[in-house]
């Protein structure tokens, strides 16, 4: 297909050989072999955790209660992605092209617009993907405390999932080509999420996203209005599409750049260069001033490295401190419903806390960023990275009274506030125990010696293991949640049974606060085992040669003459031995049984 504009038309043939290059390398029974695997083993795990996860069926009035506040709950999901995108917008996204394209194309004098239309076509292709699939997954959960037909709710989550797609990543393209400044994106998203918490709390009037969610719950009550802000999502994406030509070059460069680095650390499993990449992506810098104080010390103070990381705490800037708000609102709500009867949420509030922990944990972290130079420190890097735990423990503590307070506030009861009180330290201290482990991991070895001694086969359940235990730990913290609704499950008292989990998960964060004080002391003592193991293992195996060589030669400098009697008589009876066994193996063969005369002249002779 020809067009009118030769530029389009070799970018055109340039786009073809490249997607045929690309094609080339992956044979199509490969291909569809993946996908089928894929889709079919991610839809038996979605089935299994939806069968397994259950819950009790809602009463008649918890469906009028979900009815009547569950709209404005799941109105903030489409709030929150549509403040995001147009915070990512501003600063030059969502599109992450190609620095080829960038460089070359973009500034061949192509049209602008044909050249990036096709990359956001696709990108928003993926976040639709993404979209359908998570909220027809959120659905098939919901199944059995809704009891309505899964084939609905399935059809309407995933409907909810790609409007507030449309809305984030439309609103994200309006920015980008739009050039919106930052302050203008922040505060237009800023007002639609006040608007919506604000309906929550029945303060405000019908927020509009509240009533995009109303559509997850058409199985149960129809409304058409939920329409309306889907149509607004559609309509954003496709103004963007229009008006993408006007994005900035500088931007894209600048996220090219940082985009193909976060891609190469996520292939390592490096998560603190992720997140210090994304914190660059996002244009996240630490204050210049502190939000207290002055930041400058009239006096040394008593406790230094408290007060470096309190520091550190006080310069965060203003999107870090929301994150962390918002962060603590999700663990309220999601262990809420965790009570409620709904247990996987549970797994979505330690995933939050251990998101928050990775935020809080900064000034262990930038210790960790710069190991020499610990080494001129007056004191064990070990008990350093443990008084680095204070600062980012206050600051998680603030976190669980946060999260504390939406559960009690969500349902007014004694009871939650007795189980909030129970959870807020255990929720404190493992959200930070999980954020400190990643953080002290970093990048898995290449040289690794348990690597090395494990079987290929087992190498890449390590890697899963290495990567989910840390959230695993966070997500211990809200297991009194659990025990509270399987104690009111089975009709016993649940108190002492929370205490006990709460103990327990104190316990856990201890033990990782001892493994982050030894940890050099452990890895020493291993590489040091293994030295001497394998000097050991190459030592017996350069004698073994040594001691073969010694038992098959004959000693040195000793004659016939001088070997012992003994020796002599079994060399006798050896070569007697030797005779007889010729003497058995010659054949007898009848005509040769005439007498040789050469052969008896030759032992006359002899």
């Amino acid at each position: 297909m020809s067009t009118a504009d030769p530029t389009i038309d070799a970018l055109i043939e340039m786009r073809r050989a490249r997607r045929r290059k690309r094609i080339a390398q992956i044979h199509w029974v490969d291909a569809m072999y993946q996908v089928y695997i894929t889709a079919i083993v991610g839809l038996v795990v979605l089935v299994l955790l939806s069968g397994a996860a259950g819950g009790s069926k809602l009463s008649p009035s918890g469906l009028a209660d979900l009815l009547r506040r569950g709209p404005a709950i799941l109105g903030l999901i489409p709030a929150f992605a549509f403040m995001a995108g147009l915070r990512s917008g501003s600063r030059g996204g969502p599109l992450a092209l190609e620095q080829p394209d960038v460089r070359h194309v973009l500034m061949s004098g192509a049209p602008r617009g044909y050249v990036l239309r096709g990359p956001a076509i696709r990108q928003l292709r993926s976040f639709a993907f993404i979209g359908i699939v998570v909220g027809g997954a959120a659905g098939l959960f919901a199944r059995h405390r809704l009891g309505s037909n899964p084939a609905e709710l399935v059809a309407c989550g995933a409907c909810f999932g790609l409007a507030s797609v449309l809305l984030g990543a439309g609103a994200a393209l309006v920015a980008a080509g739009r050039r919106i400044p930052r302050w203008v994106a922040t505060l237009v998203g800023g007002i639609v999420v006040v608007w919506s918490i604000a309906d929550i709390a029945k303060r405000a009037p019908t927020a509009p996203m509240s009533f995009l969610g109303r559509m997850p719950l058409w199985p149960l009550r129809l409304d058409l209005l939920a329409l309306a802000p889907a149509a607004v999502g559609v309509a954003l994406a496709a103004f963007g599409l229009v008006g993408i030509a006007g994005l900035s070059i500088e931007n894209a460069e600048r996220r090219t750049k940082l985009v193909g680095q976060l891609r190469f650390a996520v292939t390592l499993q490096d998560l603190r260069t992720v997140l210090v990449l994304r914190r660059q992506l996002a244009q996240e810098l630490p204050r210049e001033n502190p939000w207290l104080g002055s930041g400058h010390y009239r006096r040394p103070p008593k406790r230094l490295v408290f007060s470096r990381g309190l520091r550190s705490v006080l310069r965060f800037p203003a999107s870090r401190l929301v994150r962390l708000v918002v962060l603590a609102v999700i663990v309220g709500f999601s262990a809420r419903g965790a009570l409620d009867g709904a247990p996987p949420l549970a797994a979505l509030a330690g995933l939050a806390l251990w998101v928050a922990g990775l935020d809080a944990i900064e000034p262990l972290a930038q210790e960790t960023d710069h190991p020499t130079r610990s080494e001129s420190y007056p004191i064990e890097i070990g008990e350093l990275l443990v008084r680095h735990l204070a600062a980012p423990a206050l600051v998680m503590l603030i976190v669980s009274v946060v999260a504390a307070g939406v559960i009690v506030l969500a349902h007014p009861t004694v009871d939650s506030l007795r189980i909030a009180a129970i959870a807020l330290v255990p929720m404190a201290m493992l959200g930070l125990a999980g954020a400190a482990v990643s953080a002290l991991m970093g990048a898995p070895s290449v040289n690794d010696e348990i690597s090395a001694m494990l079987p290929p086969e087992f190498a890449g359940m390590k890697n899963v293991l290495r990567a989910g235990w840390p959230p695993l730990v966070s997500i211990l913290g809200v297991a009194p949640f659990l025990v509270v609704w399987a104690s009111h499950r089975s009709g016993r008292s649940p108190w002492s049974a929370a205490a006990t989990a709460a103990i327990a998960g104190v316990l856990v964060a201890l033990f990782v606060a001892v493994w982050v004080r030894y940890r050099d002391d452990i890895h020493d003592w291993w590489k040091q085992s293994m030295e001497e193991a394998k000097q050991q293992k190459s030592s017996k195996d350069a004698a073994r040669p040594q001691r073969a060589s010694t038992r098959a030669a004959p000693a040195p400098n000793e004659s016939d003459d001088d070997r012992p009697d003994d020796e002599w008589d079994e060399d006798d009876e050896r070569d007697e031995d030797d005779d007889w066994d010729e003497e058995d193996e010659e054949p007898d063969d009848d005509e040769d049984d005439e007498p040789d005369p050469e052969a008896e002249g030759d032992e006359e002779s002899k």
